[in-house]
């Protein structure tokens, strides 16, 4: 663990703090455990909002967490009909019921079984857990630099899913959970309104189990020259107007 954030922040220095993110299916764990953050409604991505930026642990389960599609992603409640068959998004996200539904039974769920969702800086654990997957919020440089790590070692390529909602809960979190694959996302319109997320970031899912080939993915690529940020070429003697460029007699 100490590895891997040693080696992003030395590489690519993400502006918010990797999140632990761990999916609990026992609350019983949480008992006697410092939660910075529990008992308020929150949806799943202003968790990971409290975490990367505030570095507060959070908890939240089936009474509190806010989001019908985050909770349904994350196996913290079965889906209600009125998501299963589009009703929630008809006429918002998709022009009618029918393309609203085949868009739900795309959306990558968790089965309904886990107990609540914990967040919490990667740097700085909840006592007893570590977690089942971490989650980053990047530019698209960052990105890049991620995707290059994961690819370092079996090449191939890299395929990102979006359904243009419920961007880190379905992608980042569950897909990741489902798959044991890493994930990038562009985050949905409630991530930005109602969790900070800006303009420029991409959320990306990458399971416990890859942490280490990340690091070492982006050690390796690093120490090749592809490096964060990005050199610019700067010109030796750039195209100046003649009396902005220094002359002999200038002393």
């Amino acid at each position: 663990m100490e590895t891997f954030l040693t080696t992003v922040r030395e590489t690519i220095n993400p502006a918010t703090q990797p999140v632990g993110v761990n999916l609990v299916r026992d609350s019983a764990l949480l008992e006697g455990k410092k939660v910075r953050l529990r008992g308020q409604r929150v949806s799943v991505c202003q968790q990971i909002a409290y975490s990367r930026m505030y570095g507060w642990s959070t908890w939240a389960d089936q009474a509190s967490s806010h989001c019908v599609l985050g909770a349904a992603c994350a196996g913290i409640i079965a889906p209600p009909e009125r998501v299963l068959n589009g009703s929630v998004n008809t006429g918002i996200y998709q022009q009618d019921q029918a393309a609203a539904q085949a868009m739900q039974q795309q959306m990558p769920r968790l089965a309904p079984g886990v107990a609540g969702l914990l967040t919490y800086p990667l740097a700085r654990p909840v006592d007893g857990f570590t977690p089942d997957l971490v989650v980053l919020y990047v530019n698209s440089a960052q990105a890049m630099r991620l995707v290059q790590a994961f690819l370092y070692q079996q090449g191939g390529e890299f395929v990102m899913r979006s359904s243009g909602d419920a961007g880190v809960c379905s992608r980042a979190v569950a897909q990741v959970a489902l798959t044991n694959e890493p994930a990038v996302e562009i985050p949905c319109l409630g991530d930005r309104r109602f969790a900070m997320t800006q303009d420029h970031e991409l959320c990306v899912g990458i399971p416990a189990s890859w942490l280490e080939r990340t690091a070492v993915g982006l050690a390796a690529t690093h120490k090749a020259g592809i490096r964060y940020p990005v050199p610019f070429q700067i010109p030796a003697s750039c195209d100046l107007p003649p009396d902005y460029i220094t002359r002999g007699d200038d002393a």
